[in-house]
Order: C-alpha cells, then sequence, then structure tokens
C-alpha cells in the first residue's frame, strides 16, 4: 500500500484536476477547502439524521460537482453540474419548509447546530465565491446555488430546533 502523503506540497503548491499547479493560498483552492469543510459539516448533519437525509445528499453530491468544475476537473467527472433546474429545485423545497421565523432562533438540539454549522460554513464558500464570480471564473448558476444553501441549512436547523422543543 502506498503512503497517504507525497511532500509534493511542502513548497506551499498542489495541482488542480488538469496537473496545473497553483499555490496553496490560491483562491481556487481556499474555495474548495471551503466546500470541503461545508462537506464535512453536512456529514454530520446527514449522520443526525434531521428527516431530509435524501434531499441534503443531493445537495452533497452538487457540491461535489461545484468542487470539481472549480478545480478543472475533466469534462468525464461533472456528469452533473449545477444548473437552473437545481436552483428550482432548492428554491422550491426551501419554500416548502415555510415562512422564516420572525425572531432570534436558537439552535437548541445536535441536528440542528450541525446544520447552523452548515449555514455558516456555506456563508463563509459564499464569500469566497464572490471573487471569482465577478471575475467570470463562476458560472452565476453555481453560485445562485451555493447563495441559496444558507437558507436551506437556516430553515432547516429552524425546523429541526422548534419542533424538536414544541413535542
Amino acid at each position: 500500500m502506498g503512503k497517504v502523503y507525497t511532500s509534493a506540497g511542502d513548497g506551499g503548491f498542489t495541482k488542480d484536476f488538469s496537473g496545473k499547479v497553483f499555490a496553496k493560498d490560491d483562491l481556487m483552492i481556499i474555495v474548495n477547502g471551503k466546500i470541503d469543510s461545508l462537506q464535512s459539516a453536512l456529514d454530520m448533519a446527514l449522520f443526525l439524521d434531521n428527516g431530509h437525509k435524501a434531499f441534503l445528499e443531493r445537495v452533497q453530491q452538487k457540491l461535489w460537482q461545484a468542487c470539481g468544475e472549480i478545480a478543472n476537473c475533466p469534462g468525464d467527472c461533472l456528469n452533473a453540474p449545477i444548473t437552473d433546474f437545481d436552483l428550482k429545485e432548492l428554491e422550491e423545497y426551501i419554500d416548502s419548509l415555510g415562512e422564516s421565523p420572525k425572531k432570534f432562533v436558537r439552535f437548541t438540539n445536535p441536528s440542528s447546530i450541525w446544520l447552523n454549522e452548515c449555514r455558516i460554513r456555506c456563508r463563509e464558500l459564499e464569500t469566497s465565491l464572490v471573487k471569482m464570480f465577478r471575475e467570470n471564473k463562476l458560472r452565476p448558476e453555481v453560485y445562485r446555488y451555493i447563495n441559496r444553501l444558507s437558507s436551506l441549512f437556516f430553515m432547516l436547523g429552524y425546523k429541526s430546533s422548534y419542533s424538536k422543543r414544541h413535542k
């Protein structure tokens, strides 16, 4: 079995899927690290099974596609890139969760806390994507999808916290 580490990045550089070398502080590397961070929080939210597992698994697949797209993955690994249809589906799902609360929300159980953590990491990702979006290095569909995701995580966390508190 081969070693997990390569030492290739010890000089502060790494490669994308195409083999192009980037500094580890390049925006593309930072953005993909933020997607990875969001995926990690989403894994925990899925583990806690908040009743939305199937939809969140689709979100996770779309995040992987965005990560590959941003990292210049060859076309054969982008089998389901984010589209306007995905954005519409996401908006409809958010709308189905009801109205946004009119007061400050505390997240009070493990599921809602992890969904809120997803929201926070998603917002950090979104702010990192702004430059790529403005420089036309990111498709608008991807940016809009990530922009809506924080609303999804907020509403799911709110519903999880509220429903468990009032049952």
